[in-house]
C-alpha cells in the first residue's frame, strides 16, 4: 500500500470526519492538521473522494482545504505507535 500526508493548516472537523469514515482502518492521526493515510491511487484521488478538490468536478462543494503528498521516504523522531503503523501499511499487500 501507498501512504500519503493530508496537512491542513487548521484542524478541520469536516475534513477529519471524512477521513475517518472514508479510510477508517487506513488513517493515523499525527497532530490534529496532519494525518497519514494507507490506500491505492494517487493524490488526486484522495484529494476527490475526501472533498478538498476534484479536476473532474471543479464546482463541487469542498469539505475541506489541505495539501496532500504521497510518502515515499520517512525518517525521524515520533511514537512508536507512527512507525509500528507505518510498517504494517507498507507491507500490506495491494489489491489489484
Amino acid at each position: 500500500m501507498a501512504i500519503f500526508a493530508i496537512l491542513m493548516q487548521l484542524p478541520q472537523p469536516r475534513l477529519i470526519e471524512t477521513i475517518k469514515s472514508t479510510y477508517p482502518n487506513d488513517h493515523y492521526a499525527f497532530t490534529d492538521t496532519i494525518w497519514l493515510v494507507s490506500t491505492t491511487g494517487t493524490v488526486t484521488d484522495i484529494s476527490a473522494k475526501l472533498g478538498i478538490f476534484d479536476p473532474k468536478e471543479p464546482s463541487k462543494p469542498i469539505i475541506g482545504a489541505a495539501a496532500i503528498f504521497a510518502v515515499s521516504s520517512y525518517s525521524g523522531r515520533a511514537p512508536q505507535t507512527l512507525w509500528d503503523w507505518l510498517r504494517v501499511k507498507l507491507e500490506a499487500p495491494t489489491s489489484g
